[in-house]
């Protein structure tokens, strides 16, 4: 049988370690962000404009219902 205080030991242990271990945390966050940014080739983004076809289908322009 566990007591009350080996119970309050051990859950104050684990917020103790998860306290340590934020800073770690974050550090190891950045640098697979870092990793996964410079992973990617550096090409430019750009939005295209979907307009609705006269069936009722998206496109860039209309295709004369093709």
């Amino acid at each position: 049988m566990i007591g009350a205080g080996e119970v309050l030991f051990l859950a104050g242990l684990v917020l103790v370690l998860f306290w340590l271990a934020g800073p770690l945390r974050r550090r190891l966050e950045a640098w697979i962000a870092r990793r996964f940014r410079q992973s990617r080739p550096a090409q430019s983004r750009r939005v295209v404009v979907l307009e609705r076809r006269r069936n009722g289908t998206f496109g860039p322009e209309d295709r004369d219902d093709r």
